[in-house]
């Protein structure tokens, strides 16, 4: 499988500074055994902390994701995220200024028809196929187990001013646990890897209409454009890629 990435990423109306990292690669395009590495970290944190960590994560993750290649596994990737967790939490106590800092970090490893994420946070990953948009990973944020245990509404938790807490972040603890799965893909598959900047103002059904452009660039532009139109509070970042069955 031959897979095109696009990204793009902004800091938004209201931030002062671009705490989201966004990291991809693609190897041997074109080839059966091609592998695509996905990357994106939101930080947290004051005195540019929050922009150390993500980046930290950013890194590591595709780094440690581009050595393992196509043989890379579910728990792998695993390990790649929790080595990665380790490296910012000691950095953030060998730095007083970056004490506490962490990060979301949502990987995803796309090899011949499967792809493999690991997750923390509420960055997302979505397939996209066809006229459907699923999502990937499930949010640790406190307003989705709210949802998930029916104190809230969907609807109310788009607006809940606690939408914004997470409840598992890579780096703020010695240790992390990471989600991991896999799924197939097929041939026009997209995939879309964002930060809450993006989903948090972005209903899904219009991620499905602008990343089922034939032009994923112009397609990345418009759902920036989209969240910014709305209000932009948030640093925004969109990785798309597709899948093809030839370079």
């Amino acid at each position: 499988m031959n897979v095109q990435v696009h990204a793009r990423t902004d800091i938004g109306l209201r931030r002062s500074q671009n705490e989201d990292h966004h990291a991809w690669w693609v190897s041997d395009a074109g080839r059966a055994d091609a592998v695509a590495v996905l990357v994106v970290a939101d930080g947290m944190g004051g005195a540019r902390a929050g922009e150390v960590a993500s980046q930290i994560a950013a890194d590591s993750v595709l780094a440690g994701a581009r050595d393992l290649g196509a043989a890379v596994t579910p728990d792998d990737l695993r390990r790649v995220v929790e080595a990665a967790n380790h490296i910012v939490h000691e950095e953030s106590l060998a730095n007083p200024d970056r004490h506490g800092m962490g990060t979301t970090c949502t990987a995803l490893v796309v090899r011949g028809e499967e792809a493999l994420f690991a997750h923390v946070g509420d960055s997302r990953a979505y397939l996209i196929r066809q006229d459907t948009i699923r999502q990937l990973t499930r949010d640790h944020s406190l307003v989705a187990q709210l949802v998930e245990f029916q104190h809230l509404t969907p609807e109310q938790a788009k607006i809940d001013p606690r939408r914004n807490v997470v409840t598992r972040s890579l780096g703020v603890g010695p240790t992390v646990e990471v989600d991991t799965g896999t799924t197939r893909v097929e041939n026009g598959d997209t995939l879309l890897l964002s930060s809450d900047g993006l989903h948090g103002l972005v209903e899904d059904d219009e991620l499905l209409q602008h990343a089922s452009d034939s032009d994923l660039d112009r397609a990345c532009s418009a759902l920036v454009d989209l969240a910014k139109a709305r209000g932009g509070h948030d640093n925004i970042t969109v990785i798309l890629a597709r899948i093809a069955d030839h370079a």
